[in-house]
């Protein structure tokens, strides 16, 4: 038993730190109606090709809440860098909502996409 103990708790410590290493891809995902950042990012790109910059500005709140409950999830299986730049990237995005500039929130959603298909590979 001893034995069997000496090996055991070793390799399940080593096979959940390769489970939360390797779980990003599926935490990037939404996992309630409130973290749905994908789905924020396309209502702005929409928003902002109609010119709606009130509706713009509404989701761009929930882009950044969505954004922090992620996060949290997935900082532990991807690298600190990708988060950065992410964060960056949406912050951005906010500050192109807040200057009703399209051009510029448009080429951040756009390489936002970039970013979030790289994130977790």
């Amino acid at each position: 038993m001893k034995k069997f103990l000496l090996y055991f708790i070793p390799l399940l410590t080593l096979a959940i730190f390769i489970a939360v290493m390797n779980s990003g891809a599926f935490l990037k995902q939404p996992l309630g109606n409130d973290d749905r950042l994908y789905e924020s990012i396309q209502h702005i790109e929409a928003g902002v090709k109609n010119k709606d910059w009130s509706e713009v500005k509404a989701e761009a709140a929930t882009m950044e809440k969505a954004w922090d409950k992620i996060v949290r999830r997935i900082q532990f299986s991807v690298e600190k860098e990708q988060l950065l730049e992410i964060d960056g990237t949406i912050a951005r995005i906010r500050g192109g909502v807040e200057a009703e500039d399209d051009q510029s929130v448009l080429e951040e959603i756009y390489y936002y996409y970039g970013q979030w298909e790289q994130l977790a590979r």
